[in-house]
């Protein structure tokens, strides 16, 4: 069953307790209105002391009718405590990610909860049509993944039975690499596991550069199994080679750091390449902030992927999150991931 006809039957539920609620009332407040009226319960009780069939059956209807208030009047007090519960879970959310206020002719009004929601509701929207469209990418992809390993184990086998070893290190971890981007983990995954794709990539780029290019690690132990979105750190290094080292003259190097504190994880990925220039690296931080993924001054491959991370970022942990770019000419760039940490 959808998520959609899951809230349509909650909320035809709700209603229909209520319904059931009312008309129970009704009834009994009318068995309790003819057994006083029609058939003198209670003169019979109050004028000859007798206690009729009549007044017990009208004092059950009445203590029934009763309780049956209370937990209609209860039910609606509930109802409305849980409303307000999550209207200031909403607000507080908003305000720890900058949603909760809005400039107005000049001035900072708060948002209504009302608007609050409204913007909940859009970040929802953005970020399930990001998630399907990732769906239907990994669908165009899994064509007989089972096929491809296969295929890729041969060639290293082949590789390995003549001598070819780096033929056979590069193909293996080749089919880490494919088996990491189509595996059907989810959307998250532990750093720890997008540290070991990284790996399996370098492994393929230092074959290929002749060992020009070595990544450093400084990732603190308590950040290993912090979940983060899958593919989020690999383009950041892809980045860093293509457009900071490959167009260096000799050798190269990349840093990788990570830490945390209560409820922030900080990843920094830096490179010794050419760098920015401070014109193209102050628009795109100034782009960055605001989250403007399609709006970016530059259509360069690398401005594409850090808008392309910042987005998923925004929109998994709210807009107090990003991505953030420090830039020297011919010192190299540190591009800083800022990220909140899912319980």
């Amino acid at each position: 069953m959808s998520k959609e006809r899951r809230k349509s039957s909650a909320r035809k539920g709700m209603r229909g307790q209520m319904y059931f609620h009312v008309l129970s009332i009704l009834i009994l407040a009318g068995i309790c209105l003819y057994l006083s009226i029609c058939l003198h319960a209670w003169e019979d009780l109050l004028l000859f002391g007798r206690l009729s069939a009549a007044v017990i059956l009208a004092a059950a209807a009445i203590m029934i009718c009763l309780v049956d208030i209370y937990m209609f009047i209860r039910s609606v007090f509930k109802t409305m405590a849980e409303l307000e519960h999550t209207l200031n879970v909403l607000e507080e959310s908003a305000r720890e990610d900058g949603t909760c206020y809005e400039e107005s002719d000049g001035l900072m009004r708060q948002k209504t909860p009302t608007e609050l929601l409204q913007v909940l509701l859009q970040r929802e929207a953005a970020a399930q049509i990001m998630t399907k469209e990732a769906e239907i990418n990994a669908l165009q992809s899994q064509i007989n993944p089972h096929f491809l390993y296969n295929t890729l184990e041969t060639i290293r086998g082949q590789a390995l039975c003549c001598g070819a070893t780096s033929i056979a290190d590069a193909t293996k971890a080749l089919a880490e690499i494919f088996r990491y981007n189509i595996s059907q983990k989810g959307a998250m995954i532990s750093l720890k596991e997008e540290l070991a794709n990284i790996d399996a990539y370098m492994r393929i780029q230092s074959i290929r550069f002749n060992d020009r290019f070595t990544l450093h690690s400084d990732v603190a132990e308590d950040t290993l199994y912090i979940q983060i979105p899958k593919l989020l750190v690999q383009p950041v290094i892809e980045n860093a080679l293509k457009h900071g080292l490959e167009v260096k003259r000799g050798k190269g190097n990349i840093w990788i750091s990570a830490f945390r504190t209560a409820n922030r994880l900080e990843i920094a990925v830096e490179d010794d390449g050419v760098g920015i220039s401070p014109t193209i690296l102050k628009a795109l931080n100034e782009k960055l902030a605001q989250g403007q993924a399609e709006r970016l001054g530059s259509s360069t491959t690398s401005n594409i992927g850090l808008a392309n991370i910042n987005e998923r970022i925004k929109l998994i942990y709210g807009t107090d999150y990003g991505v953030t770019v420090l830039s020297a000419e011919q010192q190299g760039t540190r591009v800083i991931l800022s990220l909140g940490i899912l319980s």
